[in-house]
């Protein structure tokens, strides 16, 4: 079976990771960050922290980044509420580029 990891966020925001070779949860390395949603594939894990920026993490591989990409989501953010899950008719489309389109 190949090794493979698993992502855990606690109530506090500190990220965990637990490996099919090993037997504990261990804590990520950098503690000065707390997160809301962590989320992962094979090559990478991202997520959302309570600065509310995203951050990536890329495995260690022999294969480069090739390229770089860049993707808006437009959401409407309520006071109240958060952000919602509907748009105006008004407002841009969920995903954009740079220009908005």
């Amino acid at each position: 079976m190949p090794n493979s990891v698993l992502w855990a966020v606690d109530l506090f925001g500190r990220v965990y990771t637990l490996s099919t070779a090993g037997q504990y949860w261990e804590l990520c390395k950098d503690s000065q960050l707390e997160f809301k949603r962590v989320s992962a594939t094979t090559q990478c894990c991202w997520g959302i922290a309570c600065d509310n920026q995203v951050y990536v993490y890329v495995c260690a591989s022999d294969v480069p980044i090739r390229r770089r990409e860049e993707a808006y989501e437009n959401q409407r953010w309520n006071p109240v509420g958060g952000f919602c899950e509907k748009l105006l008719l008004s407002d841009r489309w969920a995903w954009s580029d740079v220009s908005g389109l």
